[in-house]
Formats: structure tokens, sequence, C-alpha cells
């Protein structure tokens, strides 16, 4: 019986399709929102989360209100995500200006307060310059890696928003629209 050769067509093709079949396993995943809230120093004992706009505001470079987005746990390593981005819906803006994305490994309770507010990562992931309302989108891609590493054992989660310089923008909440929620997408 004769064989018949196929030359490079036959590695080519394997290889073919181990690379379609990379491509078709990244999917996007987006842990769900569990609680948003913001704290703010000038009421250091309110609870905000119940409140439909979400603000972040500093004054002379000193945030003076910080908002928190608390997400469900990670589903995959920190080396499976290839990018990541946090959304969120701009729906007032009192002073443009930058506000910039931190981590915090831990749940964010609704009934925390600016006097008992928890020590987030004081290292920046990114900032966006924000001038209007509308979906505002930061590259997440750090701080969700690092929500993989630290946070692999089904724990939450939380976004933390800071205003810069004289910045004060509101964002929607989960007690308003269901549409406008913030978001945190990451592909794996």
């Amino acid at each position: 019986m004769e064989r018949k050769s196929f030359g490079f067509a036959g590695p080519l093709s394997a290889a073919l399709i181990v690379l379609l079949a990379g491509i078709a396993a990244a999917a996007p995943f987006s842990p769900a929102l569990v609680v948003d809230t913001y704290m703010d120093a000038s009421e250091e004992d309110e609870t905000f989360a119940d409140a439909e706009t979400l603000w972040v505001t500093s004054e002379d470079g000193d945030p003076v209100r910080i908002a928190f987005f608390v997400y469900s746990e990670m589903v995959k390593l920190a080396m499976e995500i290839e990018s990541g981005e946090f959304r969120a819906r701009v729906t007032d803006v009192e002073r443009p200006g930058e506000v910039t994305l931190y981590f915090y490994d831990m749940v964010v309770l609704e009934t925390e307060t600016w006097r008992d507010m928890p020590r987030y990562d004081d290292e920046p992931l990114a900032t966006l310059d924000i001038q209007e309302t509308g979906w505002a989108t930061w590259d997440a891609t750090d701080l969700v890696k690092k929500a993989a590493e630290e946070c692999s054992e089904g724990c939450p989660f939380s976004v933390v928003l800071v205003a810069e310089g004289d910045a004060s923008i509101g964002f929607a909440s989960m007690e308003g629209s269901g549409d406008e929620t913030a978001v945190i997408e990451y592909i794996a």
C-alpha cells in the first residue's frame, strides 16, 4: 500500500486548528456588582450606599469623597487574563478633572463611613480625564490581574475611584437605572 505525503499541509492544518481553538477560548467575563457606595469627609459618620449618585471629589488635591464598587469573586487566574476594563456612567460633572482607579482586596460594607473607611491599595492603576457626562472607561487590566492574584479563593474585591486636583464628579449607582451601573469586564 502506497502512503501519500501531504507535505507541510498536515502540520500547518494542525497549527491552524490550535490557533483557532485558542482564539475561540478567549471570552469576556464580568463579575457581578454587589455593592456600591461613597464616603464623604464632611459627613464622616454617614453612609451613602443608598444614594443614586456616587460622588468622587477632591479639594486642593485632597480627596473628600471616594467611591467604592464591590464585585463578586474572580473566576480566572491572573496569567489567563488578557485585558480588562472598568466602565462607569458619569451622571454629573460639577468640576471636571482626573479620576484615578485603585484596588481594594476586600468587600466594602454598605454601612461603612468616612470615619471607618477601609485602607485601599495606594498604587494608582489608571487615571482618566473626565470632562462631561456619559460612559467613562478605564483600562483595568492591572486591576483585574491583581484581583485574580489576591482574590483567587473566591473573595470579593473593590474598585476604588478617587478624584484628583479639584475635580468633583458623580457616577450612577445601583440605586438608579440598572442599565447604567458600573461594570468590570475582562477577557481571558
